[in-house]
């Protein structure tokens, strides 16, 4: 009874995320995330909702309209993130900080309005994702039973950030920006150890990105050096690089999304509009349909063309039985109603075993 016991509490449940790792997949809310699956898109909706509830609803509205799997918000806890005395005065740190922390103050929804922002992405049916940016919102965004966790790119080499976050045993999202492959390379090492379903999301963290430096051949490359699901989040201006992620083997795709670029704020110009949005999910799945499989199949229509379009070998003259069929006396000619003109150079020097009128289409049987 206590090997059974020990098998039952320690092994089997190791083995099954083993496997479940090595097939290179996730489940969030119940939908699978991996490379037999349709591309799972997240509408980051990150701080663009200038701290305005109707706007986040909106957002969110937006969101659900284009057919992303799921929203995505940014929790902090200030406090918890920088030294008081930077917190006091802004201006002992860089510029961008003072920009970045007069912001936050002034847009960070509060526990009770992520409570009603989590509550309206159940009424819509989407899910609800949230990017913690510190420990104290992880234990919060626990209260709301959040199905998996993002983290952030400049938090790629927290660890004890995402130590704290794997207590909870729940799918983990990397993103890889401003990081260098030893960077990469260490924490996934890492994650590896607390034995818990991660993906990794391609990334480069300039708002907004150039498109000649996406570098979206990481993708395959990343999902090969690392086993597990690779994902693309962009902070480009437009949808064809997304799109091109998706067939270059990205699992999730992840893009910002705005009522308005023009919108006061730090990643709306980065951000895509509704109607960009989308057209960039309708692009996806149109490009997933045409993926098809790797079975080389003619459809009927290319049947029905083939009959027209193609070439058969027919007889240039009568050919009479034993008469060697030569260049002369054989030629290629449309429709495809006989024997394949690969087969030609096989044909000659051939003797005909049959009578055959001018005209008249050679059948395999001839070869004999």
């Amino acid at each position: 009874l206590c090997v059974v016991w020990f098998e039952y509490c320690f092994i089997i449940p190791k083995i099954w995320l083993v496997y479940n790792m090595t097939n290179n997949k996730i489940i969030i809310n119940e939908i699978e995330i991996g490379y037999d699956q349709p591309c799972y898109i997240i509408a980051e909706i990150g701080i663009n909702h200038n701290g305005n509830i109707e706007i986040a609803k909106k957002l969110i509205d937006a969101a659900k309209e284009s057919g992303a799997n799921a929203v995505k918000f940014q929790k902090r806890n200030l406090e918890s993130i920088y030294q008081k005395e930077i917190l006091e005065n802004p201006t002992l740190d860089s510029q961008g900080t003072e920009i970045l922390l007069d912001v936050l103050n002034e847009i960070e929804f509060k526990e009770d309005e992520f409570k009603k922002i989590f509550d309206y992405c159940q009424k819509q049916q989407i899910t609800f994702l949230c990017t913690p940016w510190d420990i104290p919102s992880v234990n919060f965004l626990e209260t709301l039973n959040v199905p998996a966790y993002k983290i952030a790119s400049a938090d790629l080499t927290n660890f004890p950030l995402i130590k704290h976050i794997s207590k909870t045993k729940k799918p983990i999202i990397l993103s890889t920006g401003m990081s260098d492959m030893d960077e990469i390379e260490k924490t996934v090492n890492f994650v590896k150890t607390l034995e818990i379903d991660f993906l990794l999301l391609h990334c480069n963290s300039t708002y907004p990105s150039p498109v000649e430096l996406l570098n979206l051949n990481l993708i395959p490359m990343l999902k090969e050096k690392f086993d597990v699901p690779i994902g693309y989040s962009g902070h480009e201006t437009g949808i064809i690089a997304s799109v091109t992620a998706t067939n270059m083997g990205g699992v999730v795709i992840e893009r910002h999304i705005t009522l308005d670029k023009k919108m006061e704020g730090l990643d709306q110009s980065s951000s895509l509009e509704p109607d960009q949005f989308k057209k960039m999910v309708e692009f996806i799945r149109e490009s997933e349909n045409a993926k098809g499989t790797q079975q080389k199949k003619m459809t009927r229509g290319e049947i029905l063309q083939r009959e027209v379009l193609g070439k058969s070998v027919i007889c240039a003259s009568d050919i009479q039985i034993d008469e060697i069929f030569s260049e002369k006396n054989i030629e290629v000619k449309s429709p495809a109603r006989g024997l394949s003109p690969q087969y030609f150079y096989e044909l000659l020097g051939k003797k005909s075993n049959r009578v055959i009128k001018r005209g008249e289409y050679l059948q395999l049987e001839d070869l004999s």
